[in-house]
């Protein structure tokens, strides 16, 4: 008995493993690339309003508030998930602290920062 593949399963089938060994070889940067470890004071601020203030730091590669949340790198800062939906980015603001945008599902609620204790 012969076995004959179709033009299409055969392509499904090469697809299939390409994107299976590039998300093998595609590992995420190393988180908090450029997030400095350090102790911090994180704020979420909405317009001149602090929603939530804590004392944290971040160490290998994550911010420890509550929790311990990986940072993922974005180049030139990072960003973090609290919980799905709710995600704060961190980009430097000249001054030795990290400031952006604050989202929850989607729309952004305010800025987050942190600020480093001295």
């Amino acid at each position: 008995m012969t076995t004959s593949f179709r033009p299409a399963v055969v392509r499904t089938v090469a697809v299939a493993a390409a994107v299976s060994a590039a998300a093998l070889v595609a590992v995420p940067g190393q988180a908090a690339a450029d997030v400095k470890s350090g102790a911090y004071t994180s704020t979420t601020w909405a317009g001149n309003t602090v929603l939530l203030k804590r004392v944290g730091h971040v160490e290998h590669g994550q911010l420890v508030l509550i929790g311990h949340y990986p940072i993922h790198n974005v180049g030139n800062g990072g960003y973090v998930d609290f919980f799905p939906g709710h995600r704060v980015f961190m980009y430097p603001d000249g001054h030795g602290g990290y400031k952006g945008p604050a989202y929850l599902g989607g729309a952004r609620v305010g800025t987050f920062t942190l600020t480093p204790l001295r």
